[in-house]
């Protein structure tokens, strides 16, 4: 709301856009069209108008002596979900568009907590209406960089005298799960995901409970990630199976 609140007003703009305040600035668009030789590139600003309840994002793109303004409607949801909406857009063929919304103190985007803890559930929709009405909609997985290395068990249940555990891995490896009574377990991976593995109550455990009537044992689950590159590394977490 901070970065709002800086938006350049539609007066100074539509006079003179390199007017409005530096705060107003909130990234850099690029767009690359084989209609002609050179990148339309330019700063993107965020407008305020007077009947709009937020102001709009205005990507400037110039190259080539041609200038286009792509105005985005501004959306904050009750759920606090920003959205960026794009009525209209130029029929013309675009190979790639690249917008860049540096961190600073007016940034456009902001983290609550830990990027890198959360990155598995950090996803982008996006939704694509052609001219004919044909609707396109898709997720991006957002990729995190500059996290240290780490493996972070998402969630573990038990069902049984079966143990599931679910665990984030920062990149391409393979994870292993083991603990004493109980069965070992892999999962590889080609990329950062999470990964799900399962682990059973040994025939010796299980009867080890019968025999003294208990319900449960306490078991402690190692868990180590060898990745392709790099060292190991490694977690624990304990669950009550039986």
């Amino acid at each position: 709301m901070t970065t709002l609140q800086k938006a350049c007003t539609a007066k100074q703009f539509d006079t003179n856009p390199a007017g409005c305040p530096a705060a107003s600035i909130i990234g850099h668009a690029k767009a690359i069209t084989p209609l002609i030789p050179v990148p339309l590139e330019g700063p993107a600003y965020f407008v305020s108008n007077g009947g709009e309840a937020f102001p709009n994002l205005i990507m400037v793109l110039q190259g080539y002596g041609v200038t286009i303004d792509l105005v985005g409607d501004t959306f904050i949801s009750k759920s606090g979900v920003t959205s960026s909406t794009f009525k209209t857009v130029p029929d013309q063929p675009v190979g790639s568009f690249e917008l860049t919304l540096p961190e600073g103190p007016y940034s456009a985007l902001a983290a609550n907590g830990s990027l890198c803890a959360e990155q598995q559930k950090l996803k982008i929709p996006a939704d694509f209406i052609a001219q004919n009405g044909a609707e396109l909609k898709q997720e991006a997985q957002v990729s995190v960089t500059g996290c240290k290395p780490a493996i972070t068990v998402v969630k573990h249940s038990v069902k049984g005298k079966v143990a599931t555990i679910v665990v984030s891995v920062p990149s391409a490896g393979k994870l292993t799960a083991s603990g004493k009574g109980l069965s070992k377990a892999s999962k590889s991976s080609k990329a950062a995901t999470t990964l799900t593995v399962k682990l059973t109550l040994s025939k010796v455990e299980q009867a080890f409970l019968k025999k003294h009537h208990a319900k449960r044992l306490k078991a402690k689950i190692s868990l180590t990630f060898t990745p392709k590159k790099g060292g190991k590394l490694k977690t624990s977490t304990t669950v009550y199976i039986g």
